[in-house]
């Protein structure tokens, strides 16, 4: 699995996204007071936060493989971007992408939700079993970088886990709609480029690229993890409420 899909790990090393995320955090200060307590502690509970973080990343990624470097080339699939329109890349991203923007956009997809739905998607959140799937996946993230990981993943090519297994990770990243969000929001960023660099577009397959990339994570994630606790886990997220949730959250996307 390639270190592009963990988004926590890289920051977007363009200047524009950091001062625009800069602005838009200070203007964002005057409207805090219109969002409850319960509404941040959601936002905190599901993780979401860090699609910001994927849409940074996803442009960086793009953007490195479509720079022609000293003695190589650009992929055949991309176009060159030069660096006038690398920052407008970022400058465009920042307006919708920037960490604090996309937190307010999250609030007000909660906002709109009726106290009980709230109530009822806070609970949900705060399980036991959904909370020590975030434990687990922060981990495995904070292994991307380790011979461990790496390791691992030779070894699931050579020696892929019984069938049960596989329909249990796959299970676990439907219900959690984890592939799904990050497809959305790379697409998202894809459409952002295309639109300023005449002729480039993604690689081919890349969706079903992002999908592979984000099962072969879970494998790691829950390498200890029993079929019982996994199938719990995907079960975690099959509530209506939290499904509805999902579902508004990759139509803001």
């Amino acid at each position: 699995m390639s270190r592009f899909l963990i988004v926590f790990l890289i920051i977007f090393s363009t200047s524009a996204f950091a001062q625009k995320s800069d602005l838009n955090a200070q203007a964002l200060v005057a409207e805090e007071a219109e969002f409850t307590e319960r509404e941040y502690r959601i936002v905190e509970l599901s993780g979401l936060v860090s699609l910001s973080d994927q849409a940074k990343v996803s442009a960086q990624h793009m953007i490195a493989l479509s720079t022609v470097k000293a003695g190589g080339v650009v992929d055949n699939a991309l176009v060159e971007i030069n660096h006038a329109q690398h920052f407008g890349i970022a400058q465009n991203l920042s307006v919708r992408w920037a960490q604090a923007e996309w937190e307010k956009r999250l609030l007000v997809i909660i906002d709109s939700l009726n106290d009980s739905t709230q109530k009822k998607i806070e609970k949900e959140l705060s399980k036991n079993i959904l909370r020590a799937a975030q434990k687990k996946e922060r981990a495995a993230i904070n292994n991307q970088d380790k011979a461990e990981y790496s390791l691992y993943m030779n070894k699931l090519k050579q020696r892929p886990p019984a069938a049960s297994r596989w329909k249990l990770v796959r299970s676990l990243d439907k219900q959690s709609s984890f592939s799904q969000l990050i497809i959305k929001t790379r697409e998202q960023v894809y459409k952002e480029i295309s639109s300023q660099v005449k002729g480039w577009q993604p690689p081919e397959n890349w969706k079903e690229e992002a999908r592979q990339e984000v099962l072969e994570f879970l494998f790691y994630a829950y390498r200890k993890t029993p079929n019982s606790e996994l199938k719990k886990t995907a079960n975690g997220y099959n509530s209506s409420a939290l499904k509805s949730f999902l579902a508004k959250v990759k139509a803001e996307i």
